[in-house]
């Protein structure tokens, strides 16, 4: 518990907090360098490859002009044209009796041109002669016929005249059937259609073979086998030579797409269980493709050293980190750690517990302010006392004054008593109207009240005013059912009414007019007060509604103060929000304001 107690504090967390995020960004940067430097590795060597392609590229094509030329030069032979020369009409035996003076050509050509394995000259009607430099081979036409001549590959030639084709996919057993087992092996063929030089019908078809180890000697004797295997493969995607010789006519791992257009690219693909890069070259000219299947764990050797030093960096970046942090986070929560134990001192009662040491900082603000809130605890602590002792004076004070009310109840009555002794009615009246006027005031604490107690008062505040001015105020009062219940503020009428009185006043017309209407309109309660009085022009009306709404003070119609409507509207406004209070509407004659209240009935 009590190592988990460590783990929770806030410095620990800080610590792991700060520890993880510089973990996981260097890690980040580091995955970022270590891709970086792959790709950078891998382009440089594609360039690379590049070069190597286009020297490879040269240099097969060098191969197939000399092997051109020598079946041109071979062509201009003497022993040569003249076996050429009417070959159709030669017989079987005439076509065979050419066959030890075409062998000692060919051995000519073979010794002194070590990439021709093999030569041969083939007639439709007379099978195949030739052989290699030690190999001699007599082939009826019945066995050339259906390997050769119903295919394909004697078409194009045909059709190629007097250019060459360049074939894969052969076999020495394809041309000479002795030579199988352990002699068998891949050769190129470069086969073209020939006739004598006076002869316009092509007779026969002379075809050079190139051994294909010579043919992978120009591209693979300096590739490391760890570095990948290099091979070509035709358009159908059958490598026809490559350094592993046991892949020969097996399908490559992969096959450019001729519609993309591109001669050169790479792919990274699977292979078994290794991921390697296909690297692929078009030679020019065929449809053949120059590819090499590299490893990417030999990009991976290539930066081991780079990897290796980025670990190092790596770890002494996360101890060098780890080191820092420790101590400046440590020195940065050390504050709060010191504030958590004022605070818990303050808790067990410590009351003005304040720091001698604050630090120019952020956590500072904080100790600063907590050094204020303990002195102001302190403070406030000793207000509350000093207030809780004159409350409780007052409330002394308060039970002494007690019986001024009922000391001025008494004094009314007994003033009641002696004008109805005086048979003075108007007296007793106003008398009984001001108790009943006062009796509020004193016996409830309630600052609200129902509208029928409101109008209730409002008609004893009438009552007295009546005797004031000799009954010459009429009033006039309407309230539908449901506002009797409604709740409203305390003496909110009375001002108004007192209002009007003073506006009306100020008209020749003896008699005062005062209407008070209450309705509930949705869930507002609506109270209007008219008067006949003098009423107010449209820039005054508007003036003095600006004030009510603004909270300021208003001018009363009788030359006072005014402060009766500001505190009416601003204790509406208190206690139901800036929607509701008071305002004035223009009228013709007279003035009348409307008092908006949310309609709350009692309960």
């Amino acid at each position: 518990m009590k190592g988990w107690s460590r783990f929770r504090s806030m410095r620990t967390q800080l610590i792991i907090s700060f520890m993880v995020i510089s973990l996981v960004v260097l890690s980040a940067g580091s995955y970022y360098i270590y891709s970086f430097m792959l790709g950078t590795v891998k382009d440089q060597n594609e360039r690379l490859l590049f070069q190597q392609f286009q020297q490879i590229d040269h240099n097969i094509q060098g191969l197939i002009a000399d092997v051109d030329r020598l079946e041109k030069l071979f062509l201009n032979d003497e022993q040569v044209q003249q076996l050429l020369l009417n070959l159709t009409d030669k017989s079987q035996l005439e076509f065979l009796s050419y066959q030890n003076t075409l062998h000692s050509r060919i051995k000519l050509f073979i010794d002194n041109y070590n990439y021709v394995h093999s030569i041969y000259i083939t007639a439709e009607n007379h099978g195949a002669i030739g052989g290699s430099g030690d190999t001699t081979l007599v082939q009826p036409v019945e066995e050339w016929k259906k390997s050769f001549f119903d295919s394909e590959l004697y078409e194009r030639t045909v059709a190629a005249y007097p250019e060459y084709i360049v074939a894969g996919r052969m076999k020495k057993s394809f041309f000479n059937p002795y030579m199988s087992g352990e002699k068998d092996g891949a050769v190129i063929s470069v086969m073209r259609g020939t006739r004598a030089i006076y002869d316009p019908r092509i007779s026969a078809t002379l075809i050079f073979n190139i051994d294909e180890r010579y043919l992978a000697s120009i591209y693979a004797t300096s590739l490391d086998a760890n570095d990948g295997e290099m091979y070509i493969a035709d358009g159908d995607g059958i490598i026809l030579s490559g350094s592993s010789t046991a892949r020969i006519g097996s399908p490559s791992l992969y096959m450019p797409d001729p519609a993309d257009g591109q001669t050169y690219g790479s792919r990274d693909m699977n292979k078994g269980n290794e991921r390697v890069q296909v690297v692929y070259y078009k030679l020019q000219g065929t449809d053949w493709y120059v590819m090499k299947e590299i490893p990417l764990d030999v990009y991976s050797a290539q930066i081991y050293k780079v990897q290796r030093t980025i670990a190092v960096v790596f770890l002494l970046s996360l101890l060098v980190i780890f080191i820092i942090s420790a101590f400046w986070l440590n020195k940065m929560v050390r504050p709060l750690h010191l504030l958590a134990g004022k605070m818990k001192d303050m808790s067990r009662g410590e009351l003005g517990v304040t720091f001698d040491q604050v630090p120019n900082n952020e956590f500072g603000t904080v100790i600063r302010r907590f050094n204020e809130m303990s002195l102001s605890i302190v403070d406030l602590l000793e207000k509350n006392n000093k207030m809780q002792e004159q409350k409780r004076e007052l409330e002394i004070e308060s039970l002494q004054y007690q019986i001024n009310p009922h000391f001025l109840y008494n004094t009314l009555n007994m003033v009641r008593w002696m004008a109805s002794m005086m048979k003075a009615d108007n007296i007793v009246d106003t008398i009984v109207a001001l108790g009943n006027i006062l009796r509020p005031v004193f016996s409830s604490k309630d600052p609200m009240c129902s509208l029928r107690d409101e109008i209730s008062y409002l008609q004893h505040y009438m009552t007295i005013t009546n005797m004031r001015f000799n009954n010459s105020i009429q009033f006039d009062i309407d309230v539908d059912e449901p506002s009797w219940d409604c709740r409203v503020p305390r003496f909110i009428l009375q001002p108004l009414v007192e209002n009007s009185i003073a506006s009306g006043r100020q008209v020749e017309d003896h008699a005062i007019f005062i209407g008070i209407r209450a309705q509930v309109k949705g869930e507002q309660l609506v109270i209007q007060v008219t008067d006949s009085g003098a009423g107010l022009d449209p820039e005054q009306l508007e003036e003095l509604n600006r004030k009510l709404q603004s909270g300021e003070g208003t001018e009363s119609s009788s030359g006072g103060s005014g402060i009766g409507l500001a505190n009416v509207n601003k204790r509406i406004q208190l206690y139901f929000g800036p929607d509701y209070g008071l305002h004035f509407v223009p009228r013709a004659k007279g003035a009348e304001v409307v008092v908006r209240l949310p309609s709350i009935h009692s309960s």
